[in-house]
């Protein structure tokens, strides 16, 4: 997906990437009415996305240019309409113009030239030889990749399905409730039997073109409705049939207010199919790792008029306190080693450039005394020291690095079955007697947070459970002393670490969207989807993605969390003044080319990711560095 280039202060926000010049989009949505493949959705996936393109992006009408069967005959989406539109869309194009392609029909592939060939399909393959009425992946990549200008940035938008080995799947979704009148059904069209695959033949793709090095310079996104072994739903969604991909892509926008990154927009894409029951997971591939960080055209969230001074209205007034929980595991199967790094060099982060007092920071870590080890009964009793006595205008900040994990849900309220949790030092004893659930966190510190309090929660470790047989994969090893990358997650014992059968009701709130089937899940998820957290001032930070692993790794000559590193690392480059959106895609930044995990930020409210880390609206001056005690050096 190409290399990071540039340093994070170069990148401190996407909205440098704002479009300056013209902005045009083709939209394609092809029903084939009347034929086998009919299909519904596809002319409402398009008219929708029309919508959202002028209401929220400023395109005007007179640049968005139309092809579907609803229009008069000579707009009809035959491959020589399609390619006349192409042509159209790059029609004086220039840097700074942005340009916008969706694609709502049909895929396949056919062989061509000795090879397989991913194409799409417009109106006319119905009843014409192929390869000729199909546009190939090379066509596409000829006549909408290969003319991109210098700083012409580009989206492209694939509802549909390509791989030929989906031909004979079924849509599948969790859902029995719905009559076969609405049941989804794949976008793929058999192609004739004489151009279909032979094993010995190799397919180029529509999407993988993109990062085969061929486009360096450019700016291009292609997004992809589906892996290439699954379908691409032609669904009923929302009273009226469209592509399950489209609908996705369109609610997530809605949800996060029309400003996403590319990269938080595919994670929230992914989330709504999952909830919707599908299971295709869509694709996103551009030219340069740098752009998954860019805003989604371009439309970056408003900045406050006084960019030196202004925080949203949340400052800190009073008090600071601060919970820090690192646990290594010594001596344990499961042991790791940059734990207690992680909250030395945050507590000292804390008071050397925050002002926090070192009385009012609780360390449990095993290098305390006994009494403050991290075991669960500590823990909770940390948790409640610091919501305790927690007023207007105070700042609290809780830090966890150590194991995460999940286990079976023992309520029938979570709709995969399983619960999160974190492991205290002694969860080697029964479960879930002695780790911490996300709903004990919810309870004991997100529900009792006063109003104007600010909350700041960072879990550096793993807790998806299909994330246990991964490899912490990096890119680039330091020259360490040993090779050292240990996976923050800890396996639930086999007595409950299978999903239990979430209830009906669960399954009918979940599809319908009216309702949470569970009114708040995990530790950071349920912050931005819980309605009781609103008016909450709480942020909260995980190390990487559901699917991946949070990595304990080797780092600037000590041990210590791949996030917790990288999240300090970013605050010192730039001199501890950051808002918390950028201060997340800096981290980002930080760790691309050496991590493959992917940080996240959940909050209450859209405008508070412009608040200022613990409000520090000045940089600091300081020659301060993050390594320094005894842990530094283990």
């Amino acid at each position: 997906m190409g290399q990071c280039s540039g340093t994070s202060h170069e990148r401190d926000t996407p909205s440098v990437v704002r479009s300056t010049g013209k902005k045009k989009a083709l939209l394609v949505g092809i029903n084939y009415v009347g034929s086998p493949s009919e299909l519904r959705g596809c002319i409402n996936d398009i008219m929708n996305q029309k919508q959202v393109l002028i209401e929220h992006y400023g395109f005007n009408e007179a640049d968005i240019y139309m092809l579907h069967e609803d229009l008069a005959k000579d707009r009809w989406p035959y491959k020589a309409a399609i390619q006349e539109g192409f042509r159209w869309l790059y029609e004086g194009a220039k840097s700074g113009d942005l340009l916008f392609f969706q694609y709502s029909g049909h895929g396949s592939q056919c062989h061509n030239n000795g090879s397989m060939a991913d194409c799409i399909c417009p109106l006319d393959c119905l009843n014409n030889p192929w390869p000729g009425s199909v546009i190939l992946d090379t066509e596409i990549h000829r006549d909408l990749y290969d003319p991109l200008p210098a700083g012409c940035k580009s989206v492209a938008l694939f509802d549909c399905c390509h791989s030929g080995t989906v031909a004979n799947l079924t849509v599948k979704r969790g859902w029995s409730a719905l009559s076969m009148e609405n049941e989804p059904k794949p976008r793929y069209m058999p192609p004739p039997k004489e151009m279909q695959h032979h094993a010995s033949m190799s397919v180029a793709g529509i999407r993988r073109a993109v990062v085969s090095g061929k486009y360096p310079d450019h700016q291009l996104w292609v997004f992809s409705g589906c892996q290439d072994d699954q379908t691409s739903a032609d669904a009923f969604e929302e009273g009226q049939y469209q592509g399950a991909f489209t609908w996705a892509f369109v609610r997530a926008l809605k949800f996060d207010v029309w400003n996403e990154a590319y990269f938080d927009l595919l994670e929230q894409i992914k989330m709504n199919l999952k909830t919707g029951m599908y299971t295709q997971v869509p694709a996103l591939t551009t030219t340069q790792t740098a752009f998954l960080n860019w805003y989604y055209m371009g439309k970056a969230p408003e900045i406050p008029e006084d960019k030196e001074l202004a925080d949203c209205g949340v400052t800190i007034l009073g008090k600071n306190k601060a919970l820090l929980v690192g646990i290594n595991y010594r001596g344990k199967p499961n042991e790791l080693r940059g734990c207690i790094n992680d909250v030395v060099n945050h507590k000292a982060v804390l008071m050397h450039i925050y002002g926090y007092q070192e009385a009012d920071i609780l360390m449990l870590t095993e290098d305390e005394d006994k009494l403050n080890w991290p075991c669960k009964q500590r823990m909770q009793e940390g948790l409640k020291w610091l919501v305790e006595g927690a007023s207007e205008g105070d700042s609290l900040l809780f830090h966890y690095s150590g194991h995460g994990s999940q286990m079976t849900d023992m309520t029938g309220s979570e709709p995969t079955g399983l619960s999160e949790c974190i492991c205290p030092l002694d969860c080697d004893k029964p479960w879930p007697e002695h780790i911490i659930l996300d709903t004990e966190i919810h309870t004991d510190v997100y529900d009792k947070l006063p109003d104007g309090v600010k909350l700041e929660c960072i879990f550096d470790c793993c807790h998806s459970g299909t994330v246990a047989n991964l490899e912490v994969f990096r890119e680039m090893v330091p020259m360490v002393p040993e090779e050292y990358n240990g996976i923050r997650y800890y396996p639930a014992p086999q007595a409950c670490c299978q999903p239990s059968s979430p209830s009906a009701s669960a399954l009918s709130c979940i599809r319908s969207g009216t309702a949470e089937p569970k009114k708040r899940s995990g530790f950071r998820k349920a912050v931005q989807t819980a309605a009781g957290y609103k008016d909450k001032l709480l942020w909260v930070y995980s190390g990487c993605q559901d699917n991946q692993t949070s990595a304990d790794a080797y780092e600037d000559a000590q041990y210590q969390g791949a996030f917790t590193w990288a999240f300090l690392k970013t605050l010192e480059d730039h001199r501890y003044s950051m808002r918390l959106g950028p201060l997340l895609l800096a981290i980002r930044d930080q760790l691309c080319g050496r991590y493959v995990q992917t940080p996240a930020l959940s909050t209450t409210s859209r405008e508070y990711f412009q608040t200022f880390h613990l409000a520090q609206t000045r940089p600091i001056s300081t020659g301060f560095k993050t390594c320094s005690g005894p842990a530094c050096r283990r």
